[in-house]
């Protein structure tokens, strides 16, 4: 399906050879469309990194100083990287009740959910984020939110209107990339890795149970985590079968 989307940008709305006026943005959203299935992991990563420096720009940083993150910071010391990937962690000032990881390794926790959460579940839902960096979840969800971007750029640049999308175009991906739920199997894998860090911080594995029990507590706030990582029963009791068959035991 996304290769004829990529067809119908350069060839559907007529792209040539000519790289002047409309056809050339046309051609460049089409190009820009086309690699995102050339480009390699460690160039999804750098992009990603772009659309993180755009995140921060437009969120509330907490400082150093902050209470928020120094607790953070102490939660997280000795998480460095993941599979050659370093890891960095930042609090967003904000009440929304969510936490995401992006392929370069970019770890945000909105202060809304560390406000919730007591520090062994705080870091279950951690463990899980990083989950998705290590197996290519987050790396797949980016790359659907570049080809996204990619077509309504090719869509914008047909009424005129490419330049204030380009300038955009990194904040665009980023909300896309936030907004995308993740697949079951996904989710699952990453919630027995976010287990698999209780283990490895020596904290209670049962705590990714109480931290999905938590969520579904406050899913009538809606948006965030709720939307893009659904808490249901079975992953529940997922949660709690893996804590009993983890490495703690």
């Amino acid at each position: 399906m996304k290769k004829t989307l990529i067809a119908a940008l350069l060839a559907g709305l007529g792209l040539s050879g000519c790289a002047s006026g409309d056809s050339g943005a046309l051609l460049g959203a089409g190009l820009t469309a086309l690699q995102g299935f050339t480009l390699s992991k460690s160039q999804l990563q750098a992009e990603a990194s772009l659309s993180a420096k755009q995140m921060d720009e437009e969120n509330r940083l907490a400082p150093a100083g902050n209470a928020y993150s120094q607790r953070l910071t102490r939660l997280t010391r000795g998480l460095t990287s993941i599979d050659g990937t370093p890891l960095n962690f930042q609090v967003y000032l904000a009440d929304e009740i969510n936490a995401f990881a992006m392929p370069d390794g970019t770890v945000r926790v909105y202060s809304g959910l560390m406000d919730v959460m007591k520090d062994d579940e705080l870091m279950a839902v951690i463990g899980h984020e990083i989950g998705h960096i290590k197996f290519d979840h987050s790396l797949n969800q980016y790359k659907n939110a570049y080809l996204t971007s990619a077509a309504r750029q090719a869509a914008a640049a047909a009424g005129g209107t490419v330049g204030a999308l380009a300038a955009s175009q990194y904040g665009d991906i980023g909300t896309k990339f936030l907004s995308a739920q993740f697949s079951q199997k996904d989710e699952l894998e990453s919630d027995a890795y976010g287990v698999e860090v209780l283990c490895q911080l020596k904290m209670d594995p049962y705590a990714a149970m109480r931290a999905q029990q938590v969520l579904m507590k406050h899913a009538g706030s809606g948006g965030g985590l709720f939307s893009s990582h659904p808490s249901t029963a079975k992953r529940i009791e997922l949660a709690r079968d893996a804590a009993a068959n983890s490495s703690c035991r």
